[in-house]
């Protein structure tokens, strides 16, 4: 049967307002994300279950409760104590044990025993309340722990449950709070292997893990001798002497890759590297965290008191959560499925913190974190310099765009630093792109006209590459001062996520670094397809990848993406980057440094003040030495630049300056950035540092130590060894002076 005219026109107009009424739904609806949102959350119940019996649940009562022997591998035996489902492990010759609970006879007759030793903590969420359970109070108390050996190991079986009378049920509903949680622990290669899983076994819908703290006191102690530390990857490193008193101490914590930008939580300070370590008496273990890295932060506490114990230990944030103005958003998934650590223990001589960080980088690269690659010698050590083209800051209500350094200032720059004795370059140029340090969306990577444009940056490469130096331009491919429209990342609010990158530069110059929005990850690969496209025809070494190499953050749009699966995106994002061309990173995550060639702004020193009890290390320095060229913040922009060049040859750290062409100040000897200021002294800082560590390059850094107060010494597998002075007064090492606030170089 045919249709009318009339009858066609109806069905075309109503077929138009029906797509445009789709179109309008889809533009005005909120689009689906990975958070779950709870409103009208007026208040939080917090509970927990009250220990009983302290003394029974959560401490092994000596090292006679250890009855069973599991396995033995290289130096160290597993064993088993039945009254508290928990293990130890000991040397061979049983003169130091590591227990996952403490010990019952360390504490004195008058001191009360700790509730909180156990071999897992859970906080969970049930409905909106919050639980904080464990495998002690809420498994092991009700009978419901069990452990099953297997070769060369042990499983560890706990169910977890609120109550005793849900413990009671043979069967559960869907409102129970019960969740079974699975440690084992493996012995392989004279090292310790612990995997942690977790289930709902009650299929509870409203019940989440939110986190887990994992052997929260294993090698705990309450005895000190001089030498015992804990080590904690605050910054380069730092060791906490628990012998040395200190009033102001608190308990420290550290996110691994640092704080999520989507969660937003403070910490003490963040780490490169997920590793953290004990020593006490003549032993010493470090354990690195291989699965669930992303998702963890690294515990410290120090004794201040007999019932109170010196110990290092990891959490996870398993499952992102946030309660504000009566809303509570839940990550929809979880970070990780598996927890994964090894824990490798050294002896006698190797008990040190530089035998903690060897243990460690061996680990890294068999894991293959790291590569095996040593670093390309060249005839001269790299200078790191850092040239910013174009500057964003404040001009009232608005920011404006202000040249700082062009193509063919630069160019003028290395020419008199090349006539100085600079002889090799690594040029970092910042802010050339688009919005300059304010820079955009990396999807749109041109060059900025009043920098010179094309033509000018092939001359500045053109002497580069002649001179054998490298350029590198800085480029941000996680975040933008523009953002990113419909494809910016949402935080666990459900806000568009952002963070605030430090500028040093941009704070001189009297204004405040922009907020810069972060991408959706699943747009990332589209990212650099476009960056490597727009660069195309550009003449340039490298890449320096900035944001990525300190920013690692949760994605809660569409179904979410949390950092671990993030980090595996960055990682693939920054192959193509990094193919057939070298690439610096600046500060360096550990995880996405197996493509990198070299990293500036790593630390040298600590979050946290150092103290008496608290001192940095150079534990990042002794994995990286030999792997990549490395360098610090830039001297020029320090409080003391004399000391901090000495901190350079002690960490085996090349020099890096950050100068700009022009000074912005009308009294230009006050201008830190003003290159005609330092480039002398960088010269001659320059040519020492040069005649110091270029040798050394590809060697491995094997130890570190304090010679005599502020007097320290490197040690590097070609035999060479520096000794660093601070001190006003020059000292004697190995028959040679060591001038005042100077070094030695002794082959």
């Amino acid at each position: 049967m045919r249709k009318s005219k009339t009858e066609k026109s109806i069905i075309r107009v109503l077929s138009a307002v029906i797509i445009v009424a789709m179109l309008l739904s889809a533009c005005s609806g909120k689009e689906e994300s990975g958070v779950r949102t709870i409103r009208d959350v007026t208040s939080r119940n917090t509970i927990s279950t009250e220990c009983q019996n302290p003394a029974g649940l959560h401490y092994s009562a000596g090292e006679e409760a250890f009855t069973e022997k599991i396995a033995a591998s290289g130096l160290i035996e597993l064993y088993v104590d039945k009254a508290t489902n928990s293990f130890c492990i000991a040397d061979s010759g049983k003169k130091q044990l590591w227990s996952a609970l403490p010990l019952l006879d360390t504490l004195s007759q008058n001191e009360s025993p700790a509730s909180d030793p156990s071999m897992a903590a859970l906080r969970i969420i049930g409905g909106t309340d919050v639980y904080y359970l464990n495998t002690q109070d809420n498994s092991l108390a009700y009978g419901k722990a069990s452990y099953s050996p297997f070769e060369n190991g042990v499983e560890f079986s706990y169910d977890i449950f609120a109550d005793s009378e849900t413990a009671k049920k043979t069967s559960f509903s869907t409102s129970d709070i019960a969740f079974n949680l699975k440690i084992n622990v493996a012995l392989a290669d004279g090292n310790m292997n612990v995997n942690c899983t977790c289930s709902n076994i009650s299929k509870n819908p409203n019940a989440y893990i939110e986190s887990i703290e994992l052997l929260n006191y294993f090698g705990a102690y309450n005895d000190s001798a001089e030498s015992d530390y804990l080590f904690v990857p605050d910054g380069c490193g730092a060791i906490i002497r628990t012998s040395v008193y200190d009033e102001s101490f608190e308990k420290l914590s550290f996110a691994v890759y640092g704080s999520d930008p989507a969660c937003e939580k403070e910490y003490s300070g963040s780490a490169l590297v997920p590793a953290f370590g004990i020593k006490h008496g003549e032993a010493a273990f470090v354990s690195l965290i291989r699965k669930g890295d992303t998702a963890a932060v690294i515990h410290a506490d120090k004794a201040s008191g007999f019932a109170d114990y010196n110990r290092v230990y990891p959490s996870f944030n398993i499952t992102p959560s946030a309660y504000e103005n009566e809303t509570l958003n839940i990550s929809k998934s979880s970070s990780v499925q598996e927890l994964s650590l090894c824990y490798r223990f050294l002896y006698d001589k190797n008990a040190t913190y530089s035998g903690l960080a060897s243990a460690c980088r061996e680990q890294l690269i068999r894991d293959s974190v790291l590569s095996s690659q040593s670093v390309n010698e060249t005839a001269y050590l790299p200078f790191f310099l850092t040239l910013t083209g174009a500057v964003s800051k404040n001009s009232g209500p608005f920011r404006i765009l202000s040249r700082l350094t062009t193509f063919e200032q630069a160019q003028d720059m290395l020419i008199r630093m090349k006539s100085k004795g600079i002889n090799n370059v690594a040029l970092r140029y910042t802010g050339v792109f688009g919005g300059g340090t304010d820079s955009t969306d990396a999807s749109h990577t041109r060059l900025l006209a009043r920098l010179g444009g094309s033509p000018k940056l092939s001359e500045l490469f053109s002497y580069i590459s002649a001179q054998k130096m490298s350029l590198y331009l800085d480029i941000d491919i996680l975040s933008s001062a523009s953002g990113f429209g419909s494809n910016s990342a949402l935080n666990i609010n459900k806000q568009i996520s952002d963070y605030k990158a430090g500028s040093k530069l941009v704070e001189f110059l009297g204004s405040s670094p922009a907020s810069r929005e972060l991408i959706r990850i699943s747009k990332l690969s589209k990212v650099i397809k476009s960056v490597l496209t727009d660069t195309k025809y550009y003449d340039f070494s490298g890449f320096c990848i900035n944001d990525a190499g300190s920013v690692l953050y949760s994605d809660f749009s569409y179904n979410g993406m949390l950092r671990d699966s993030a980090a595996s995106e960055i990682r693939s994002a920054i192959s193509p980057l990094s193919t057939s061309r070298p690439t610096m990173a600046v500060k360096g995550n550990i995880y996405m440094l197996k493509n990198i060639d070299s990293v500036i702004n790593v630390p040298l020193d600590t979050t946290v003040s150092a103290s008496g009890a608290y001192l940095p290390v150079p534990f990042i320095q002794l994995i990286l030495h030999g792997e990549v060229d490395y360098a610090g913040d830039p001297i020029n922009v320090l409080a003391n630049g004399e000391e901090n060049m000495l901190h350079c040859i002690e960490f085996g750290a090349c020099p890096h300056y950050e100068w700009n062409y022009d000074s912005s100040m009308d009294e230009s000897e006050n201008d830190i950035y003003y290159y005609d200021n330092t480039i002398n002294s960088a010269a001659e800082f320059y040519k020492k540092a040069n005649e110091a560590l270029n040798d050394l390059r590809s060697a491995r850094m094997t130890d570190h130590y304090e010679v005599q107060d502020g007097v320290f010494c490197t040690e590097y597998d070609t035999g060479a060894k520096i000794y660093v002075n601070y001190t006003d007064s020059e000292c004697s090492v190995m028959g040679a002076v060591v001038e005042a606030r100077s070094f030695l170089k002794i082959n």
